[in-house]
């Protein structure tokens, strides 16, 4: 006897005319927080999920600033790069890199709209489930050696929260590059699979593919990461999740970046686009054999951290002094 497949969720005519044709950004995230944290569909995945962020994230960061435990034991590897000199620091950029987490969370609030609330919950779990993978795979390496960079001491606007909730030590691999390429393969799959229409398909594609192209660049602008973070972030996607983000993903991702540069010429962008691509077909090529993804990447950050000693580097590792008018 054939076992009885799953039945589709069909949004309902109403919630499909509440969505479509709206901009992800129109959705307000207060959907979610309403409802993902409280609903018996979500909670399990939503409850695991901060678990990860607090203990992987945020805790481990802040145990080894301070020297808790055993995390003083990690080694930090400063990874920064030549061609992170040739990327200006645009502060303007802030919000497009603030954005990030509703950049994620969107998508999820318009599901919640064109789905309901109920039917909406494990589509969302599905989601959380992918991110909290994604923290947790990153944090593996980060226990292995954290990593920091030189950023400005600049502390205007909400780049005073940055530096107060954000240490700066966790930059191989990029969590923000690997989370919003992520996103938007995760719902171009999702929208193919549930079958949205061939415009809702294009529009939202669109848009969230663009707006990770621009998160990416402003991780680089703001100076919260270094070239070397984004190839180690896309590595670890590819990888870990290749039934949603494929190195041809990765390449042509790569290759939309610094398209229109800002404060930098055409050469620069390309020279940084061409290292890029570079150390991810690098990292492609040693790991094509390892099971986990982090040994190619532990063997470069080793080399890295042998070609750069700590007593090469400046006395304070994670901040330089840049003066702007």
């Amino acid at each position: 006897m054939k076992k009885k497949e799953k039945s589709r969720i069909i949004a309902p005519e109403k919630g499909i005319r509440k969505t479509v044709g709206r901009p992800l950004a129109s959705f307000s995230v207060m959907w979610c927080y309403v409802n993902i944290p409280f609903r018996p569909r979500s909670v399990r995945a939503f409850l695991a999920y901060i678990r990860t962020v607090i203990r992987d994230f945020f805790a481990l960061q802040f145990l080894a600033k301070y020297h808790v435990g055993g995390i003083k034991k990690i080694p930090v590897v400063r990874v920064d790069h030549s061609l992170d000199q040739t990327i200006p620091f645009l502060p303007h950029k802030i919000k497009i890199y603030m954005h990030f987490v509703n950049f994620w969370i969107e998508p999820m609030s318009m599901l919640i709209r064109r789905y309901g609330a109920h039917n909406a919950m494990p589509f969302c779990s599905e989601w959380l489930r992918v991110i909290t993978k994604a923290y947790e795979e990153a944090a593996r390496m980060y226990r292995f050696r954290m990593s920091t960079m030189a950023r400005p001491a600049y502390y205007k606007g909400q780049f005073l929260t940055i530096h107060l909730f954000d240490p700066h030590l966790l930059c191989v691999p990029s969590l923000h590059i690997a989370i919003v390429v992520l996103c938007s393969s995760f719902y171009r799959h999702f929208f193919e699979r549930e079958q949205f229409s061939e415009a809702e398909k294009q529009q939202w594609n669109a848009e969230l593919y663009a707006g990770a192209v621009a998160i990416a660049e402003s991780v680089l602008y703001v100076k919260q990461h270094s070239v070397n973070c984004v190839p180690a972030a896309l590595y670890m996607v590819s990888h870990l999740f290749p039934d949603l983000f494929t190195p041809t993903d990765a390449v042509a991702f790569i290759g939309e970046l610094f398209q229109q540069p800002e404060g930098m010429s055409d050469e620069c962008a390309q020279a940084v686009r061409t290292h890029i691509l570079d150390m991810y077909e690098r990292l492609l090529l040693e790991g094509a054999h390892d099971d986990d993804w982090r040994t190619p990447v532990q063997r470069w950050i080793v080399a890295y951290e042998r070609e750069n000693p700590p007593e090469a580097q400046q006395d304070n590792p994670h901040e330089t002094r840049i003066f702007l008018d």
